[in-house]
């Protein structure tokens, strides 16, 4: 059996539908998603905390927020699962006697806040695609889910010097305003090879046409690019083209891609947590528009990284991961 075929096997056990909805379906557009129900927050509370509970990243982040927020018996927890009847029960309570802040852990409770609250002020934490889903005004502001793509592309370079070649496929409507920021931000002599795909299958075509071209590829939070199948293939292509795959989140590095460069998510809570207490001290949650996470985090698989023939340089602070091992701190430790 070829170590790509080994491999395989391996990503196939991690890749499956029940493992990715919940990170893929984060990219999606609002009017796709069902509606969140909140449990209904205790009564009197200055400030309501909508959590959702979906990715375990957002319960990372609270946790940073709780820790750093006080007093904490001035907040009201309520975690968002899928009950339509529980979610306008919840809001209509708090119409009623509505709270001083809101404090939102995800993109979808961010949105709902924003727009059956809008008297009220709300500060986001992971919110993604601030802009794009309207989570803008004066009334909200917070900590995006997003790296910046510069500091991203950094990254990759320690890892993997000399990429001249930097693909990736995305959808206009949900990603094409952040592939025009990333073309403009990349390096003299580095290209980028980018395909607008209108759907997962004409993603897929796409996959296999440029995967042979690059030297790297950038996964997004879209979902034509970030679905079961075209992961898959991402995988698949990028061990056999020798691409490296650099990923949004640690997940996909355990399921098969070479890195990724996230948030750090109780960094980000405890931002979030500042963000709140000076707008209970009367500054604005719209002086926070769409700030980048206070720190990040970098991933690497090492099965990964030594089947494509890369060394993982010992100054790069990293998790650096060994598939069927417990996760491995770097002699660095965690990038901040």
């Amino acid at each position: 059996m070829t170590a790509v075929q080994q491999r395989w096997r391996y990503v196939r056990a991690k890749v499956t539908p029940r493992r990715f909805p919940l990170l893929f379906l984060l990219s999606l557009p609002f009017w796709c998603w069902v509606w969140f129900s909140f449990a209904a927050p205790p009564q009197g509370s200055r400030v309501v905390v909508l959590i959702e509970r979906g990715a375990t990243f957002y319960l990372q982040a609270a946790r940073g927020f709780k820790q750093a927020f006080t007093p904490s018996a001035e907040a009201g927890v309520s975690y968002i699962n899928g009950d339509v009847r529980e979610l306008h029960t919840m809001v209509e309570e708090l119409r009623k006697d509505p709270p001083r802040l809101v404090v939102a852990f995800g993109t979808q409770a961010a949105i709902a806040a924003k727009s059956r609250l809008p008297h009220v002020p709300v500060v986001y934490c992971l919110a993604l695609n601030p802009v794009k889903n309207d989570l803008v005004g004066a009334n909200v502001g917070g900590v995006r889910l997003e790296v910046d793509f510069a500091q991203q592309f950094s990254d990759l370079e320690k890892l993997v010097p000399r990429i001249k070649r930097l693909g990736v496929i995305y959808s206009e409507p949900v990603s094409g305003r952040l592939v025009r920021q990333a073309r403009a931000e990349l390096k003299p002599g580095v290209e980028l090879i980018a395909r607008d795909a209108r759907d997962p299958r004409q993603a897929a075509q796409f996959i296999e046409e440029i995967m042979g071209q690059v030297d790297a590829f950038w996964l997004l939070w879209d979902a034509v690019i970030a679905n079961v199948p075209n992961f898959r293939l991402l995988v698949d292509l990028s061990l056999k083209n020798k691409v490296a795959l650099i990923a949004p989140a640690p997940p996909f590095v355990e399921a098969g891609a070479l890195m990724s460069v996230s948030a750090d998510y109780e960094k980000a809570g405890e931002r979030a947590s500042e963000m709140a207490r000076l707008v209970l001290a009367g500054g604005r949650a719209g002086d926070f528009a769409a700030e980048p996470p206070p720190a990040r985090l970098i991933t690497i698989n090492a099965s990964v990284a030594r089947q494509l023939g890369i060394s993982i340089p010992p100054t790069l602070h990293a998790e650096i991961l060994s598939p069927g091992v417990a996760p491995v701190q770097s002699p660095g430790g965690a990038t901040r």
